[in-house]
């Protein structure tokens, strides 16, 4: 029986589909694997071997149990109020993959013009014309197909984000907190800073305008005592999924580049 589940098991794993109706083919499968577990308990009940039989029992129990949390997410998309695993996460001290946050910088990327020191770098904001607007979502296309950007909002299993949505409140990106734009630089330009983009040099576009750096307008930095540098460029929004009152929905808006700017005195 368990060679013939294994089979059956195998065989899904050659089959591109979807992960929450794999699952479900999974839990039907531990199901038939439950009921053949506990014909072998009572065989062993009736013929005698009391202990090996009562033995096994309890482990179908258990197994039992874990199917039943997994057949109330799979097929209801709920939880169950007699979850036992975030306790023994807490006991064990375990921290489960899908719901750990990245530690150390927000942004795993480097940027390529180099490092700059963080206590010399603050966020910038910038203004876009439609037409530069349009170039950020054609950019975020690129770096989708080319595979810089991931949107399975950050490998989370549809638990992990049901999970992660509960606890934070927040909304959750398809492409997590973004990503580093492949190509970025900054020209000053009739008294404007100008902020380049794209998947290269040579298909870098203006993306817009600075408008703040810091809480301090752009116009009222004395440019004669700080000269200013474009220290790294994210690209971040499109679209997420948040927690309304009739459960999660999905949303979206405009991709959008957010800047840090260095500083440094004359």
């Amino acid at each position: 029986m368990f060679s013939f589940l294994d089979g059956i098991n195998s065989w899904l794993s050659y089959i591109n589909i979807e992960a929450k109706t794999k699952a479900r083919l999974y839990v039907i499968l531990g199901f038939l694997g439950e009921l053949y577990m506990a014909y072998i308990s009572y065989r062993f009940i009736a013929n005698g071997n009391i202990w090996w039989g009562l033995m096994l029992l309890s482990v179908t129990i258990v197994l039992a149990y874990f199917l039943y949390l997994n057949f109330v997410y799979y097929f209801l998309s709920k939880t169950s109020k007699i979850d036992i695993t975030p306790w023994i996460y807490k006991v064990l001290h375990i921290k489960p993959k899908e719901t750990q946050e990245r530690s150390g910088m927000q942004y795993r990327d480097i940027p390529a013009n180099g490092l700059f020191d963080a206590r010399k770098t603050m966020p910038a904001t910038m203004i876009s014309t439609p037409v530069e607007q349009q170039f950020i979502t054609t950019l975020a296309q690129e770096m989708i197909q080319n595979k810089l950007l991931t949107t399975d909002y950050g490998g989370l299993g549809e638990r992990g984000l049901n999970n992660l949505l509960k606890k934070s409140k927040k909304p959750v990106y398809a492409i997590g907190k973004g990503a580093l734009v492949p190509y970025f630089s900054m020209k000053h330009l009739n008294n404007d800073y100008v902020i380049y983009a794209g998947i290269n040099e040579a298909e870098a576009q203006s993306v817009g305008k600075i408008k703040t750096v810091g809480l301090q307008p752009i116009s009222q930095i004395n440019q004669q005592k700080f000269v200013l540098y474009l220290a790294a460029a994210y690209l971040t929004g499109g679209t997420y999924k948040m927690m309304g009152r009739n459960g999660i929905m999905t949303d979206s808006k405009n991709y959008q580049i957010e800047l840090r700017i260095a500083y440094q005195k004359k």
